[in-house]
């Protein structure tokens, strides 16, 4: 699922029950989720979120993403091949 923020635009991000990639496809994203370390994603980069875990994520600038279900711990990633899917909620 691809989802476009506009800057200072938030949107919170849930696990699920496999885990989820957010991948910044174009822009600045901050992300905070809750392991006391917050992450920049700029275009390019990814960041997997864990099972049953949640973070907030923030356009610095407008931004582009992708969201997908994933099946690896919490971290920042450099490549993404996921399919589509999961859900988010804007703040």
């Amino acid at each position: 699922m691809e989802c476009c923020l506009a800057q200072g635009e938030l949107i919170r991000l849930e696990g699920e029950k496999n885990g989820v990639i957010l991948r910044c496809i174009g822009g600045a994203v901050w992300l905070t989720c809750g392991d006391s370390r917050d992450y920049l994603l700029t275009a390019g980069r990814s960041f997997a979120l864990a099972a049953g875990q949640f973070a907030v994520a923030e356009a610095l600038q407008a931004a582009v993403c992708n969201l997908a279900p994933v099946h690896e711990p919490c971290g920042v990633t450099r490549e993404s091949e996921r399919k589509p899917a999961v859900r988010f909620a804007v703040c």
